[in-house]
Formats: structure tokens, C-alpha cells, sequence
């Protein structure tokens, strides 16, 4: 994203593209607030912004926000050669036993002696 430093409440941005789908391009925009981002879309600039990317885009913009309660394991993350970004809809009302199976198999199945960590985000939006 390319961004006017003067954005209120914006405090970075990192762009990449996915490795196993070339064609889609990520960017993690990390901001003060919610309430910053929502101020930006409803600012003059954001529709000249979005008209001008608008062209190269081959399907809708999807926006996800994240509380980051982890900021330490996200820059190491984000720090990393390969970050893996896994959006999963879980069933409303089980979010604990997913959250319990996900940490039993990964300490069980995946994690190994290069293992650095991981962080769970939750969606802002999610009730």
C-alpha cells in the first residue's frame, strides 16, 4: 500500500507475494486503531487511492482487521523468509476446543527445534 506518511494512525506496511499463488499479493497494514483505518476509507484520499489500484486487481479487495496481542511474535514473523497466513472460519461458540485441538496437534505433529512460534489473531470483526 502506498501510503501518504502523514496518514493519521498509520504505522506500517508490508507488501509480498504468496509463493504458492503467484498471482495474489498480501499486504499487512498495521495501524494505531481500527477507528484510524476506518477514518482513512471515508477520507478524500482513499477513493483516488483505490481508483489507482483498482485497474491491476483481478478480483475484489478482502480486507480482514487483527488485534495484535503479540507484537514481538508478529515482527518475527514478519521478519521471516516465508509467513504462512491462514484464514480459518471456525463454527460460532467453538472457538476454545479449536483453539485446545489446534495447540495439542501443533505441539504434538508440527513444531520442531527451529521452531520460532506462532500467533493466533482473532477478527476484529467477529462477535
Amino acid at each position: 500500500m502506498v501510503a501518504d506518511i502523514s496518514t493519521p494512525g498509520l504505522l506500517a506496511s508490508y507488501t509480498g507475494y504468496m509463493t504458492t499463488h503467484p498471482g495474489i499479493l498480501a499486504a499487512f497494514i498495521i495501524w494505531d486503531s481500527i477507528h484510524s483505518h476506518h477514518k482513512m476509507e471515508h477520507s478524500a484520499a482513499y477513493g483516488p487511492f483505490v481508483a489507482g489500484i483498482k485497474p491491476f486487481l483481478s478480483g475484489p479487495i478482502e480486507i480482514l482487521h487483527f488485534d495484535i496481542t503479540e507484537p514481538e511474535q508478529l515482527k518475527k514473523a514478519l521478519e521471516a523468509p516465508v509467513t504462512q497466513v491462514s484464514r480459518l472460519q471456525v463454527t460460532p461458540g467453538q472457538a476454545a476446543p479449536f483453539l485446545e485441538g489446534y495447540h495439542t496437534g501443533l505441539k504434538k505433529y508440527i513444531v520442531g527445534e527451529k521452531y520460532k512460534g506462532i500467533t493466533l489473531l482473532y477478527p476484529y470483526e467477529d462477535p
